[in-house]
């Protein structure tokens, strides 16, 4: 029972992973700073955006993100958060059926 418990979960990840078009992998960071004008009133900046990830060699990749694309960005990288929560159970999954096929053959 539990094998086609499993085969059916394994179908609807695949479905979900499929529906997951677009997706970054990363984070978003903001730096602000202060300034002083004249008169000696301190006054913070508006936040500037970067989306960070790393590259192929893992090294650390940065590319500024205007603040009205913001949210879309973070919508991309919780698609990426999500996606690869569905990759590690498929790979549990198909890691549980695969060891017990081997012991049905085998015995």
């Amino acid at each position: 029972m539990k094998a086609k418990a499993n085969n059916s979960r394994i179908r609807e990840i695949v479905a979900e992973m499929s529906s997951i078009t677009e997706f970054a992998q990363g984070s978003i960071i903001s730096s602000s700073s202060y300034y002083t004008t004249k008169d000696g009133t301190r006054h913070k900046t508006s936040p500037k955006y970067k989306f960070q990830s790393r590259g192929c060699r893992c090294e650390q990749k940065l590319k500024h993100i205007p603040a009205e694309l913001v949210p879309r960005v973070r919508k991309l990288i919780a698609n990426g958060r999500k996606l690869e929560a569905l990759e590690r159970e498929y790979a549990r999954l198909v890691t549980e059926a695969s060891l017990a096929a081997q012991k049905k053959t085998a015995g």
